[in-house]
């Protein structure tokens, strides 16, 4: 992620740690998630492998969030990470998925974690 949506999040009153600044840039997903599980985190990403339920159960995790834009320009995902932040306040995110695009945010599971 750059920096600008950490900021972003920031700003919104979240906890934001980035991957690279803790050394993680690069380390396999499996590790990424389970680093954030222990701290309570939610991986926020552009990586579309973390949108696969099968390989990375999102009911064992704080939330995990997938952004993902037709046209992955700056200001696009900035803009993605403001609504990120509208959407955190208003929703829980802990044991779900979200797929976040330009037009919807796409939940699962819908009802939240069982």
């Amino acid at each position: 992620m750059p920096d600008s949506v950490g900021a972003i999040l920031r700003e919104g009153g979240h906890d934001v740690a980035l991957a690279r600044d803790e050394k993680l840039a690069g380390v396999q997903d499996e590790h990424i998630l389970a680093i954030a599980s222990q701290e309570g985190r939610v991986v926020i990403s552009l990586d579309r492998d973390f949108s696969n339920i099968l390989r990375h159960p999102p009911e064992a995790t704080a939330g995990i969030v997938v952004i993902r834009l037709h046209t992955q320009t700056l200001p696009l995902i900035r803009q993605a990470a403001t609504r990120l932040c509208e959407l955190l306040a208003r929703e829980s995110i802990r044991g779900r998925l979200w797929v976040l695009d330009e037009a919807r945010l796409r939940i699962w599971p819908r009802g939240g974690p069982a």
